[in-house]
C-alpha cells in the first residue's frame, strides 16, 4: 500500500467561516466603543452646563442682593457668559421681585429676588432633544429687612 503525500490546509469555506465570525464579534465591540464615545461626549456637554450655572448662581450670591438686580451689566458675569459663548454655550438670566405678603402695617415693601439662570448648548445634537436643558434658580433676600 502506498501512501498518498497530501498536503493539509484551510479550504476556502473554513476561512470564509471564521472570518464572519471574527467580523461578527468585532462589530458589537466596535458599536459599544461608538455609544460609549457618545455617552461621554453628552456627560461633558452637562457638566460644563452645569459649570457655567453654578458659577453664575455662585456669582449672584457673592454679589449680594443690590449688585446682583444690575449683574447683567457686572464684568465677571459678562466674561463669564463670553467664556461659555467659547465653549458652546448660551446662557441667560432672568430676574424676578417677588413681593412678600403679608407685610405689618406700616412697614416698607419687602422683595425676593429670584435669579433663574438658564444654559443651552448652542450645538443640539450634544444633548438629545428629550434631555431638559439645564436651569439654575436660587433666591436673595434684602438683608436691611427681617423675615421672621
Amino acid at each position: 500500500m502506498i501512501k498518498k503525500n497530501r498536503k493539509k490546509a484551510f479550504s476556502l469555506v473554513e476561512i470564509l467561516v471564521v472570518i464572519v465570525m471574527i467580523s461578527a464579534g468585532i462589530l458589537p465591540i466596535y458599536s459599544l466603543i461608538h455609544s460609549g464615545q457618545k455617552r461621554i461626549s453628552r456627560a461633558d456637554t452637562r457638566i460644563l452646563a452645569t459649570l457655567f450655572g453654578t458659577s453664575a448662581i455662585e456669582l449672584a450670591r457673592t454679589l449680594g442682593y443690590d449688585k446682583a438686580q444690575r449683574m447683567v451689566n457686572d464684568e465677571d458675569y459678562q466674561e463669564l457668559v463670553a467664556t461659555a459663548a467659547k465653549n458652546g454655550f448660551e446662557m441667560e438670566m432672568e430676574q424676578v421681585l417677588h413681593k412678600v405678603e403679608p407685610i405689618p402695617k406700616n412697614a416698607t415693601e419687602m422683595y425676593l429676588l429670584r435669579i433663574k439662570i438658564t444654559v443651552a448648548p448652542k450645538n443640539r445634537s450634544a444633548i438629545p432633544e428629550t434631555a431638559e436643558v439645564p436651569t439654575f434658580m436660587t433666591i436673595l433676600t434684602d438683608p436691611r429687612y427681617s423675615y421672621y
